[in-house]
């Protein structure tokens, strides 16, 4: 019962400071000076691979679904869905057997570590979850790559001012 109850603080007191690590401990403008942003003639700039997000290089602004088309979109949702999903899990299992380790090491536990099933399962959570965060991690990268090298993934608007047919002026906003 001590086990458990030494392991289950361990993994809660792990989880919380990864969750709290993501919840804005340093905004991204604080790591760019207002004074280098310039704005290119698009805007925004390259597009890169930011802390688990895409950033415009150009104006530090993280993207949004304005910027790109829904398919873009929802191919970036999900590639971020899943690095975050495996950050979580490698920190479950690695945190799993460290807290069996120090249990161990505490009580003078004297085991075979490749039979030890917390061992096996935090090991197997740890390579499936870093298996995940590397997968999305590189198809953030990719998409990166597709929104600088493909201008029909981005998202256009245009407002217009001139004379309508009747004479008038008239103002209009093409999405």
């Amino acid at each position: 019962m001590n086990r458990l109850l030494l392991a289950a603080t361990l993994l809660f007191a792990s989880l919380t400071g990864t969750l709290a690590q993501d919840k804005g401990s340093v905004d991204y403008q604080d790591l760019y000076s207002p004074k280098v942003t310039t704005i290119t003639a698009e805007g925004n700039g390259r597009l890169e691979r930011f802390h688990g997000k895409l950033m415009f290089t150009e104006n530090n602004r993280y993207l949004s679904a304005n910027d790109v088309t829904n398919d873009f979109w929802k191919k970036y949702y999900n590639a971020q869905r899943i690095q975050d999903w495996g950050r979580y899990i490698w920190t479950l299992g690695l945190s799993y057997m460290a807290s069996d380790m120090i249990y161990s090491l505490v009580y003078n536990y004297d085991r075979n570590i490749l039979k030890d099933p917390s061992f096996i399962i935090g090991g197997v959570c740890t390579l499936i979850g870093g298996s995940m965060d590397f997968g999305g991690w590189l198809k953030l990268g990719n998409l990166a790559d597709t929104y600088n090298s493909d201008p029909t993934v981005r998202r256009n608007y245009s407002i217009n001012l001139g004379p309508t047919r009747s004479g008038g002026l008239g103002l209009s906003l093409n999405f």
